[in-house]
Order: structure tokens, then sequence, then C-alpha cells
């Protein structure tokens, strides 16, 4: 079963719909945090904070009268109906009358999220509230709500249990969906669910607040420490997203959808989790960001027996989220090469898109027949400046079962991948195979350090300067290669002469010459300084 959970969504309505538009699951779960806020202006907010701390300094001062145990709003009715008069008579008014405004505010904030996933019937979607959210119950999402329930599909029961043990600044108390451990508790025993989810998360586990330390559930921790095995989704912590896994139980939250207000600042949103489950045992789980409408995978997490491989996928997308990458460094030639195709893939064209494409349909057809296969792109897709009848200039991935070693040491191109090739030369695509990698023999080449071997030497080369397709495969050996950095800055020292003769190449010098003529023929100046890189790259 495939499940996509987005949490902490503050608001990000619009992207909550396109999140459904430009995915495919058997079920969405948007949890936690549905709204950011309870109120349409700050100005409202601001009083109702002020008359909030009034109100409940005016309680305390009077303890004969009032129990601390009330909510505010019971206090402040106490005040009015006890006729006090002066300051304290006009917040406790002030708070009651804001509080209804809150009211109709989440409501219709409710309403409007109901309308976006009512527009897609054909999306199975599921919503928990978080501590900013009222009770569901009373909303325009109560068919939706998870909040105290459990659901079954393919097998697999779902419970969910929503708020937090925690106080909201700005939100109305009485508005808070009650958070009762022993309750949920209960409950676990009760629905005994393969999948919880939560958006408090449980104790010792992806709950690190810094200053505070572990924040989360000790009822889940109780549940899990008495042998339940359970696969947790929780969110609220947003800095301690992650994915991990303890006697058979896991933990994940993939960060907040919505943006985030935080003392640093604002912490972008577009984050959700993308799960591949059978039971509690989970196939694989992606933690990706949806930008403009356009979902990017960033890490990905595959249990292995005791173990987790977990393979980072877009650095840059993976830094932004907090997570740590080794840093990187090329020569100087390198780094030129690469800023240049970065300002030409500024103008990627249409046909170089749509050549990619296809080669993604060849790799998804190629899996369904048990076959790793993974591609780099050289020539003109590469710096995106593709035009019709372009070639596809392919480096080939394989594992070492699907690969055959000829006389230049290079793994011939299986049947099944030949005959892709084939289907789509009869639709005008050509292909050429320019190199073909063995990645099981470049990762023990890795491990080895062994610097004179020929498909790791080609391996770092391709990866310094082309454009991967199919990254899953490539990274996992890539980022093998990233905990190494002295060694891979040793080989790439040894492949300047492979750089020598790329650049010196009437064919390579060309090639920049037709990319520069198809900018111009579309209006597009260069500007100076990458004429001056592209000079001082070629060497003239």
């Amino acid at each position: 079963m495939r499940i996509i959970f987005a949490t902490d969504v503050h608001h990000a309505f619009r992207g909550v719909g396109e999140l459904l538009d430009n995915t495919s699951a058997d079920i969405y779960l948007i949890c936690g945090d549905l709204v950011a806020r309870a109120f349409a202006t700050y100005k409202d907010a601001w009083r109702f904070s002020e008359a909030a701390e009034d109100v409940a300094e005016g309680s305390r001062a009077d303890m004969r009268s009032f129990s601390t145990n009330l909510k505010l709003i019971d206090r402040a009715r106490a005040i009015l109906e006890g006729g006090r008069k002066g300051k304290i008579r006009h917040s406790a008014e002030e708070y009651i009358r804001l509080a209804e405004v809150a009211v109709k505010y989440l409501l219709g904030s409710y309403v409007r999220l109901e309308k976006i996933l009512a527009a897609r019937p054909e999306k199975r979607v599921f919503v928990l509230p978080g501590n900013y959210d009222t009770d569901l119950a009373g909303t325009a999402l109560k068919q939706r709500d998870l909040h105290k329930r459990s659901i079954e599909s393919l097998g697999i029961r779902i419970a969910g249990y929503g708020g937090a043990r925690i106080s909201t600044p700005g939100i109305p108390e009485h508005l808070q969906v009650p958070y009762d451990e022993n309750e949920l508790y209960s409950f676990l025993s009760q629905t005994a669910p393969n999948i919880l989810v939560l958006h408090q998360p449980a104790y010792g586990f992806l709950d690190c607040i810094p200053c505070y330390g572990n924040t989360g559930c000790h009822s889940v921790r109780r549940h899990i420490d008495e042998g339940r095995k359970l696969v947790v989704l929780s969110g609220h912590n947003h800095e301690s997203w992650g994915f991990e896994r303890c006697d058979g139980s896991y933990f994940i939250n993939p960060s907040n959808f919505g943006n985030a207000a935080e003392a640093s600042g604002i912490r972008p949103g577009g984050y959700f989790l993308d799960l591949c489950i059978s039971g509690t045992d989970i196939e694989r789980a992606s933690m990706r960001r949806l930008e403009k409408g356009k979902p990017f995978t960033i890490i990905e997490w595959l249990p292995v027996k005791e173990k987790t491989d977990s393979v980072i996928l877009d650095e840059q997308r993976y830094a932004l989220a907090g997570g740590k990458i080794p840093r990187i460094t090329h020569s100087k030639p390198i780094r030129e090469l690469l800023r240049i195709k970065k300002f030409f893939l500024n103008y990627e064209t249409p046909e170089a898109k749509e050549l990619i494409a296809k080669l993604r349909e060849i790799y998804r057809d190629i899996e369904k027949q048990s076959m790793e296969v993974g591609f780099d792109l050289l020539g003109s897709v590469n710096f995106g400046m593709a035009e019709k009848h372009s070639d596809l200039d392919l480096v080939v991935y394989m594992r070492s079962r699907d690969c055959v070693l000829d006389e230049e040491d290079t793994c011939g191109v299986p049947r099944p991948l030949r005959a892709v090739f084939d289907a789509l030369k009869e639709k005008g695509v050509e292909t050429e195979v320019c190199d073909s990698i063995d990645l099981d023999r470049v990762a023990d080449a890795i491990l080895r350090e062994d610097m004179e071997d020929g498909h790791l030497q080609r391996f770092i080369f391709y990866r310094m300067v082309c454009r991967a397709v199919n990254l899953r495969l490539i990274k996992r050996v890539e980022n093998l290669l990233l905990t190494r950095e002295s060694f891979r800055l040793r080989v790439e020292e040894k492949l300047g002469e492979y750089l020598e003769l790329l650049v010196s190449s009437g064919r390579h010098v060309q090639s920049f010459d037709k990319y520069r003529s198809r900018l111009q023929e579309r209006g597009i100046r260069i500007p100076s300084d990458i004429e001056e890189a592209i000079g001082n790259y070629l060497r003239k």
C-alpha cells in the first residue's frame, strides 16, 4: 500500500490541492496543525492574547471565587456573572467576543480545506487535528477525521490520535483538542493498529527540542516498550524530522508541509512522506518536497534486515531542510564547467525535457523486468540544449548480475535494454550508449580504495560532469564515495588528463558553439561573465 503523509499544514491548503494533483497513493493522511492561527488578523490575535493574560491574572487574584482548573472561557464568564468592574470586566468581555470570532474563522478554514479535498473525489483523504486545531468532529471535515478512529485498507489498520500535550498561545484553550495520555494508551490497546498517526511524536523518537530535550508521548512509548510493533507517523517538532527504528517499530517525521514561523525565522515547508508499506514492513519511505506543484525526492530510507539504507537523492534540498552533507570540492576546470552548465540549464528546451521523460519511461519498464538500470546524460541533453531529432547520448549503469564485460572493459547492453532502445528508435529517438558501468564493481573499488579501477575512474568523471536519470541506483554508490572525500579527490586529480583531452577536442568546442547559437536564436543573451567562463574552460 502506498501512503502520502503531510503534517503541520499551517493553512497551506492550496499546496494540499497541488499535492493531491501531482502524486498517487492509496491513502492520503493530511495531519496535525491544519491551521496556523485562529484569527484572520494579527490585530485580533494580539488583542485576544492580551485579554487571555488579563483573565488569567484576574482569576488568580481572587482564589476564593475561581478555580484555577477552569478553562479561561469559564473564568471570563464567571467574572461577568460575579459583577466585577473595570479593566478585568472589559478583558473578560473581549475574551468571550474574540473566542467567538476564532470559532467562526476556524470553521471557515475547515470549510475551505474540505472544498479542496471534495473537488478530488478519487483521492481517499483523512485528516487529523494538531494543537492549533479545534475538534474536527464539529466541522466540515468530520467525515474525514481520524482522531480516536481506526480504518482498514488492504489488511492494514491505521489509527489516529491528534492534538498535543501543550498549551498553544493565541488559540482559545477550550477549542483545542483534549489530549489525554491515559485515553491514548487505552485507545492503542483496543485498536492494535499497524500504523499510528499522531501529531505529537512518541517519547524518545524524533521528539527533541533544543533547550527542552525530549517532549514526546509516554503512552505511545509504553505501548511500544511492551512489545507492540508499530509504524508511527508524527509531526509537531518540525526540525526533528527523519526516520528511526527500534525493536521492529518505525518512527517517521517528514517535517512541516506548510511554512512555519520559528525563533530563527520562517522555516520553509512543502515536505511530505511517500511511504510504501505491507503490514508493519516498510518497503520504502521517501521524504519529498513539493515546489510549484512539482514533487522532488530528497532522501529515501530502505530498511534492510536490521539496518536502514538511507540514500540522499538531492543534496541541496537535503541541506535546506537542515540535513548535513559532506563538503565536496572540485578542481577549478570542473567548477567552471558546472557553473556554465547551470547557466544553460536555466534555459532548458522543451525537447530536452521530453527526451528525459522518455528515458524515465525506459527505466520504469526495465525495472518491471527485475533489471536495475540508471543513466547519465551526455551531450546536448546534459546541458538542456537538445532540439528536435537530437540524439540521446548515454552512460548506462547496471549491477554485476546484469553486466557482461566486453574486450573494452565495459558492460555489454543487455537484450531487454537494447529492445527498449530499438523501440525508441522506431519512434524517432536515436540513442547512443557511450559507455556502460558496473556499479557493484565501482562500490567494491571504493571500499578497497583502488585508484586504478577503470570503472571507478569513469564513474567519478561522469558524476562530475553529467546529469543523472534514476538517481536511486546511482546515488547509493555515489554516497559511499562521498564518505571517502580524500580518496575521491585523489582520483579526481588523476583524471586531469581525461579533462584535458575533452576540453581540447574539436567536437567539444563545437558543442559549446552550438549551445550558444541556440540561445541566441531564442533571443537570449549570454552574460559576459559566462562568456568569459566558457573561454577560460576551453583554454581560449
